[in-house]
């Protein structure tokens, strides 16, 4: 509720300066396209919250992805698992080189407290690099705009079929390029409500 308070008076040009990140999990198999796994922060990569996969290419994509006001930025496929030190190279290789050219340095780069992004690692890498990181406050969903970005994508992907890990990532990158700006608008200019909703029911859960 702190956060919600600190920001509840921003403006739409302060949102759209804060670059916001995630990882998501896209399905090649099923209806939805995407496979939604509830799980408590940090246990990501553990087998109990996995989604079985098929056999010859795997059952799923997994990428990283950033959005601004600015419009989308790169997407990335993980390939294996991702820790602190794969991490660190997405943050290096993609998302600062992207930052600097779109945003030079007026920029606050956003991500979770997931324990990969908290680490030393992590960390130090964001110091020396001098990166602006908003301060996230834990288990806020609800108050994260991407979230429902990578829903909208999902319902872009739910009639296309995949053969493979490759097809799937290339049908997401597909639709990740043609994602309109009105759509960004649309859940930036949602942040005010959704700090306010937090407000309003005392930091639990609202229907963001």
């Amino acid at each position: 509720m702190k956060f919600a308070k600190e920001h509840k008076d921003w403006d739409i040009d302060q949102w759209k300066q804060v670059l916001w990140s995630d990882e998501s999990k896209f399905m090649l198999f099923g209806s939805d396209g995407k496979s939604y796994v509830r799980r408590p922060l940090g246990t990501r990569y553990k087998p109990e919250y996995q989604v079985p996969t098929v056999k010859h290419g795997g059952g799923c994509v997994m990428v990283w992805g950033c959005f601004s006001g600015h419009g989308v930025g790169p997407l990335h496929r993980i390939e294996g698992i991702m820790d602190k030190h794969m991490y660190r190279g997405i943050l290096d290789t993609i998302m600062l080189p992207h930052a600097r050219k779109v945003h030079r340095r007026r920029y606050l780069f956003q991500h979770d407290n997931d324990p990969k992004h908290a680490s030393i690692v992590v960390k130090e890498y964001i110091a020396n690099k001098r990166i602006p990181v908003m301060k996230w406050p834990s288990q806020s969903p609800d108050l994260n705009p991407i979230e429902h970005f990578w829903e909208h994508c999902d319902r872009m992907l739910r009639d296309q079929r995949a053969k493979n890990a490759k097809e799937k990532f290339e049908q997401l990158q597909d639709v990740w390029s043609k994602i309109p700006q009105e759509v960004l608008d649309k859940l930036l200019e949602s942040i005010p409500r959704r700090c306010q909703a937090v407000i309003e029911a005392r930091g639990y859960a609202t229907k963001y």
